[in-house]
């Protein structure tokens, strides 16, 4: 049975990444009708940020060099980290889940919001890193794509696009986790003209930026 999660992090609910990544969702339920779907919104219900008892957790998996997921979720041992590993291990089990993901993660001062980078710290644990032998780990081969806005332009050939620490960043921590090799970018750009008075003449960039990327949702999510 195909399988999606999908992840949203801006706290707008109108924002440009959430409508973007609705659209693939959207699209992806009416062409796999017997799909599983998982929605998990880390605005809406925060991912509390990593804590001790899941750094003495990961500490331990990396000391005794623990590959075996089975292992790994019975390793708290302590009151403390169990009920650490309780909020981050379900998170683990979704990502296991699916085939196809879709990250709703727009760019907050040059990088990502804290809501996903929470997210993020909580799932990287050492069983997840690909194996540096083989280059590979228990989530390769899953599709990933990122629904992304951004208030400025930070494509190549732009003036910003040095600044742009979002797409580079999803790039080298998706990696580590073997979620890299099927990752597409859907990127809405300008998004401030809108509201921005100064960026107001982008705001026909901005529209056809937004199309692109939306039919691009609706293109990938029925491949």
């Amino acid at each position: 049975m195909p399988s999606l999660l999908h992840i949203d992090s801006s706290p707008r609910r109108e924002s440009v990444s959430r409508q973007i990544s609705a659209e693939f969702a959207d699209t992806w339920r009416g062409t796999r009708p017997d799909g599983a779907y998982t929605y998990r919104d880390l605005a809406a219900e925060p991912v509390p940020h990593i804590d001790p008892p899941q750094i003495e957790i990961m500490h331990r998996l990396e000391r005794q060099g623990v590959r075996d997921l089975d292992e790994a979720r019975g390793i708290p041992a302590s009151p403390e980290e169990k009920a650490s590993w309780e909020v981050t291990w379900p998170l683990v089990e979704e990502l296991l889940a699916a085939d196809t993901i879709v990250l709703g993660v727009p760019m907050y001062n040059f990088s990502v919001p804290s809501t996903f980078k929470a997210w993020f710290d909580r799932v990287l644990v050492p069983p997840l890193i690909t194996d540096p032998a083989t280059g590979r780990g228990p989530l390769s081969g899953k599709r990933v794509v990122v629904a992304s806005a951004r208030g400025g332009a930070y494509g190549p050939g732009t003036p910003r696009h040095d600044s742009d620490h979002q797409e580079p960043y999803l790039k080298a921590a998706l990696g580590m986790i073997g979620l890299a090799a099927d990752l597409t970018f859907l990127h809405a750009e300008m998004t401030k003209s809108a509201h921005v008075p100064r960026l107001a003449q982008f705001k026909d960039l901005a529209a056809e930026s937004r199309r692109e990327a939306v039919d691009g949702a609706r293109k990938l999510a029925s491949a």
